[in-house]
Order: structure tokens, then sequence, then C-alpha cells
């Protein structure tokens, strides 16, 4: 009993459930449907009709009749067909909703709101069309008439000014001409109700006017160039011209004379241009020959400040010539005089020879300038050009000559050195034999010969060198770096050998004191003996009798050879 007592209950939660959902569901569809009646009243009030009567009275015409009647069935065809559509839609979502057809009606609405959209976007786009034709008459009137009066300003100003534009004029006037037809033609196409057309040619006017006025904005200040600037300019680079040719200016070509007659004529061809309103090509070619006006005056402007600087780069022009060739001269005779006492090795002689002949071909050229600037031919700019290219020559010759001298000047103090170097070599070559004869060895190992003899050679050579006619220093000086790394290695070899002699003569004297009681350690001494007095091997001999020593007292000969090195130390 129980048990169903809970199958029912449950059984009536779930139906209050849905009855709840329902009633929700129910309550927002009908919160839509208000929305789209309200729309649709909205729509459907708009005053369409009494705009489509409004134009039927105005008894149009032409484009502005077949406008409405296209724009009028549109609309007839909004009305029957998707208002007709769009209203059963939110009547049958009304019924559904009624009887708790939530979901059926939620899928209307939907359908309904879509279509209410497009609806509306037809709706806007038939009245915005037919209220732009009922508005057309009165716009095309309004702006007929500030159009006829920005063309009455026009032709005012083309008449009080023409002078202004120039060969232009008649063109100006010739694109006026058919405005008057044009402003009739409007009219009564506005009177026959054909106002869209009107409009049309009214937009056509209005572009023409206003080409129209951008052209006589443009043609003023071109005009004034053609026909006043660029004269003007012309002449003025004329008189100046004939004014320096008269005083004896030079000019390279192309001719100005030339050059301004050639620019006159395209003037003329200019202005033809802007006789046909080609106003683009005009401000091209007026751009053209603005830029060549300003080249002709920078060309005399050149020649003026040529001719000031001539008179002093003449003058020091000169001056660095001969200076440049006296000290030319003079590095030539220190480096054959060096010539025949060393070697030079860098091309130095051949070197300032080239310069020799450079400057005797600027020379040249100096002097055939000051030629023709006597005889009157000269172009002041060419001859302050080679100046300036001479001195610039001249500037780098002397920096290499400079250079030169540096160098061979380090010649006198590098056979000095040398010399000096070579001297200290015999005094240490010296050092090293008295040290070794000191000794009294009775021999020296040939390997120590052989280098020591080297060594001699070296310096011998070396000494030669120096004493020939012509040295060369770069050589020597190669020379004088491997023999002191030689006489460096005889050093040290003499070092080795004088410790090895001597501590394996100590070593010797420390041995007999065991000698005559250990067999194998005389052996050793008679061996280190051997080495020593017949075969000049001491470090053999050295470390045979020291292996022999560590063997019969280890440590003892570690403790020579310390106080030996201690000693010489001290």
């Amino acid at each position: 009993m129980q048990k169903w007592f809970f199958i029912v209950l449950a059984i009536v939660i779930v139906i209050l459930v849905l009855l709840l959902f329902a009633a929700i569901k129910r309550g927002r569809n009908d919160k839509r449907l208000g929305k789209l009646n309200d729309a649709f009243e909205e729509m459907t009030n708009r005053p369409i009709y009494k705009t489509i009567d409004q134009l039927e009275n105005m008894e149009l015409a032409g484009s502005s009749r077949d406008t409405l009647e296209k724009w009028h069935q549109k609309y007839y065809l909004l009305l029957n067909d998707t208002y007709a559509e769009l209203y059963q839609n939110m009547f049958d979502a009304d019924a559904a909703n009624q009887k708790f057809a939530v979901f059926s009606a939620n899928n209307k609405i939907e359908a309904a709101e879509t279509l209410l959209q497009r609806a509306q976007v037809a709706t806007d786009e038939v009245a915005k069309v037919l209220e732009q034709l009922l508005n057309s008459d009165e716009q095309n009137q309004t702006a007929t008439k500030d159009l006829l009066e920005s063309y009455r300003k026009i032709r005012k100003l083309i008449l009080t000014k023409s002078f202004e534009f120039g060969p232009a004029v008649d063109q100006l006037e010739n694109r006026l001409a058919d405005f008057d037809e044009r402003f009739d033609s409007i009219k009564n196409l506005s009177q026959q109700g054909d106002h869209l057309k009107a409009e049309a040619e009214l937009q056509e006017a209005r572009t023409r006017l206003w080409a129209i006025k951008d052209l006589m904005k443009r043609i003023p200040p071109r005009y004034t160039e053609l026909a006043t600037e660029f004269p003007d300019q012309l002449k003025e680079i004329t008189g100046v011209y004939q004014k320096m040719v008269a005083e004896d200016y030079q000019f390279p070509e192309p001719n100005i004379g030339d050059k301004v007659t050639l620019l006159q004529q395209q003037l003329q061809a200019i202005i033809e241009e802007l006789a046909q309103l080609d106003i683009t090509t005009v401000e091209q070619q007026n751009q053209k020959v603005s830029q060549q006006i300003d080249l002709l005056y920078q060309r005399l402007e050149d020649e003026l400040k040529a001719r000031q600087q001539v008179g002093v780069l003449q003058k020091t022009t000169l001056e660095f010539l001969n200076h440049a060739s006296a000290q030319t001269t003079k590095l030539l005779d220190s480096l054959d005089h060096l010539n025949q006492s060393y070697v030079l090795n860098h091309h130095e002689l051949e070197d300032t020879q080239g310069m020799q002949k450079e400057i005797q071909e600027r020379q040249r050229q100096y002097d055939d300038q000051i030629q023709a600037i006597a005889e009157k031919k000269a172009v002041d700019t060419e001859s302050v050009a080679l100046f300036e290219e001479i001195n610039q020559k001249l500037t780098e010759i002397e920096q290499q000559q400079f250079k030169i001298s540096n160098d061979v000047s380090s010649l006198f103090e590098g056979e000095k050195v040398a010399k000096q170097g070579v001297r200290q070599f015999v005094i240490d070559l010296k050092s090293i034999q008295r040290e070794i004869e000191q000794l009294h060895l009775p021999g020296l190992p040939q390997d120590y010969l052989d280098y020591f003899n080297m060594v001699k050679e070296e310096i011998a050579k070396l000494d030669d060198n120096l004493n020939q006619v012509q040295i060369n220093i770069e050589d020597i000086t190669k020379q004088l770096i491997m023999t002191q790394e030689d006489l460096n290695n005889l050093t040290q070899k003499s070092k080795d050998l004088r410790d090895a002699a001597i501590l394996t003569e100590q070593a010797l004297q420390y041995a007999n004191r065991y000698a005559y009681a250990n067999p194998t350690l005389a052996d050793s001494v008679a061996q280190t003996k051997d080495l020593y007095q017949s075969s000049f091997a001491y470090k053999q001999a050295l470390d045979t009798i020291a292996t022999a020593l560590e063997q019969i007292e280890p440590g003892s000969f570690k403790r020579i050879e310390q106080a030996y090195y201690a000693a010489a130390t001290n």
C-alpha cells in the first residue's frame, strides 16, 4: 500500500512540474507574441499608401512614373503576401499557445520573427524610395537654384577676369555655353513630372560645373608663369649672360643662349596646351621649365663665384706645385744616396720617380690652363675644378713622400743598432767560450761544437753583411733576431754542459767512498769516467753515476745536486 502511495505521489509531482513549465513557457510566448503584434501594427500603420496617393496626384512622367509603379507594385505584393503570411503565423502561434502547445507555438513565433525582420527591411526600402521620389521635385528645385547661382558667378568671373585665363578663355566659355539649355531641360523635366531624370541631368551638370571651377582655380597661376614669370626670368638670364660674355666669361656646353631660345619655344607650345585646357600637362611642363630655368641661374652663379676663386687658386696651386717639385727632387737625391749604402726593399725610389712624373704632368695641365686663362678661352668653373684636383693630388703625393721619408730615416738607426748587436754577440760568444775553457774539460761533445761553430759563423756573416758597400737592413734585422735566438740556445746548452760536468766530478768524488767495497758501484764509476774522459758525454756520465749512487744510498745525489745549485745561486 505504501509503495503505491509513493508511485502516485511521483506521478503527481511530475505532472505539476510539467504544468508549471508549460505555464512559464506559455507566459514567455505571450510576451513574444505581444511584441510581434506591436511591431506588426507599427509596420502596417506606416502612411505609405498616403505617400502613394500624393505621388499619383503629382502626375509623374517618364522614369519617375516608372519608379512609382515599380515600387507601388512591390508594396502591393508586400501587403498581400508577406504581411498576410506574417499575420497568419502570428494567429497560428497564438492559437497553439492558448492550447498549451508551447513547443509548436515557439516554432511558429520564431518563423514569424524571421519573417517580420524581412518585412521590416522591405517596408523601409519601399518607404525610403517613395519618400525620395516625393521630395525629388523640391530637392531638384533647390539644387537647380544653387547650381544656377554658381554658374552665374563663374560666368561673371570669366567675363570680368578673362585676362587671368589667357588663351583658355575661349574653351572655358565653350564649356559653359550649353548650360542654359541644360537648365531649361531640367526645368521642363520637372514640370513634366520626370523628377528622377531631372535629378540625373542635374547631377551631370553639377559634375561638369565642378570640373570648370577646378580649371579656373588651377589655370591662373600657371598662366601667370607662362605669360610673365618665365619670360621675365629668361629675359633676365639673357641680359646677365650677354653681359658676362662681354666681360670674357666662357661657358661650357650646352650654350646658354641656345637653351634660352629652346625654352621660349617650349613656352609657346605649353600655352597652346593651356588653350586646350590640358591643365595636367601644363602643370607638368611648367615644373620642368622651372627646373631648367633654375639650372641656368645656377650656371651663371657658378661662373661668377668661380671667377672670384680662380685668381687665388691659381697662385696657391703654383706654389704647391713648386713646393712639391722641390720636395720630390730632394727626396730623390736622398734616396739615391741611401741606395748606394742600403738596399731599398719597398720600391721607394721607383715610387718617388713616379710621383715626380705625376707632378710634371700636373704642371703641364696647370700651364695649359693658365695659357687658356691668358687667352680668355678658359671656363672659370673648369679652371677651379682643375686647380682643386691638382691640389688634392699634390696633397696625396705629399703624404706618400712623408711616409717614405719616415721609413728610410730609420735605416741609419737600424744600421747602428745592428752593429751594436753584432759587437754584443761577439762579446757574449767569447764569454761562453771562456767559461767552458775554465772548466779544463778533457774535450767537448761534437753536437755542442757544431752548434757553437754555427753561431760563430752566423755572427761572422752578420758582421760581413754590415761591412758591405750596400747593406740590406731588413734582411740584417731578420738575421739579428735569428742569431739572438741561436745565441740564447747556445748559452743554455753551455750551462747544461757545465752543470753536468761539475756535478759528475762531485758525484764521482762522493762515490769513491764506497767503490772499494761495492763492485757494482766500482763498475759504474769506471763507466762514468770513460764517458767523461773519452766520449765527453757529460750528461750521460752524470745520469750513470747518479743512478748508481741512488741505488747505494738513496737521496745522496739529490743532496749533492741541491748543494751545487745553492752554491751557484749564491
